[in-house]
């Protein structure tokens, strides 16, 4: 299902045009502090203590066609087991028309966040080839070739084992730096899929339990997209549709 209204990727192009919500993922909390005489009031920064805060933004459509853009808040009912993210009244700089379960999205876009992640390491497997290799054809040929001229009586015993040295040593050098940059591309491979591996892991488990804690979370969210677009999904009551959840992924 495609909400109406500019194309998607119109709207990931133009996602950052509030600028002025876009440190809305982290609550600045005041804190006064005694300075002599006088009370200066900072402004301290709190991490927030939900997933997606500040990385969710409001895709629904205006009238004149643009998109609201503004980053979704996180609400919580007592009688309610999960969160939701919704995107603020008018009076607070949003247009309130999106609210969606917390609990469905957060899995969701980690889902999508691991699977990238589990991509890119496939991709750190795929290692350049060894930049030697032509080198060491180009020995062997030319050792193949001179073991042949001197099979053939072509060239003399002096010469052959004066030339045939060097090539071999050359050789040689070559093979074990050949091995060297083989074994490296394989620990380099084992390494990417065990550290996704791992992370997939501690990313379900509870921080009590060697869990990441949300900062860290967070912080592979960050790394991996720019936001998260989410769509309307029309009047009343809706399943979880997640083709209207866009992330706009970072190159």
């Amino acid at each position: 299902m495609t909400p109406s209204g500019p194309p998607r990727s119109a709207v990931g192009a133009g996602y950052t045009h509030r600028a002025g919500h876009a440190r809305a993922s982290q609550a600045a909390v005041p804190v006064g502090v005694l300075v002599g005489r006088k009370i200066l009031l900072l402004l301290v920064l709190r991490e927030p203590h939900h997933l997606l805060t500040g990385i969710l933004r409001c895709g629904r459509v205006s009238l004149d066609g643009s998109i609201c853009n503004t980053p979704l808040r996180v609400n919580s009912h007592p009688h309610v087991k999960y969160h939701l993210y919704s995107c603020p009244a008018k009076s607070a700089g949003g247009c309130g028309g999106i609210s969606r379960r917390g609990d469905l999205i957060d899995e969701f876009i980690s889902e999508a966040v691991l699977a990238k992640l589990e991509e890119r390491a496939m991709t750190a497997r795929e290692t350049e080839p060894w930049a030697g290799a032509g080198e060491l054809a180009r020995q062997r040929e030319k050792l193949a070739k001179l073991r042949a001229r001197w099979d053939s009586d072509e060239v003399s015993d002096e010469l052959f084992f004066s030339a045939v040295k060097p090539l071999e040593e050359r050789i040689r050098q070559l093979r074990a730096e050949q091995a060297k940059h083989a074994l490296g591309a394989e620990r380099l491979s084992q390494s990417a899929a065990t550290d996704v591996a791992s992370l997939r892991a501690r990313w379900y488990k509870d921080e009590q339990d060697g869990g990441l804690p949300i900062s860290q979370k967070r912080a592979y969210l960050r790394e991996a997209l720019h936001a998260v677009i989410v769509h309307p999904a029309g009047g009343g009551r809706q399943p979880f549709k997640p083709d209207l959840l866009e992330p706009i992924w970072r190159e």
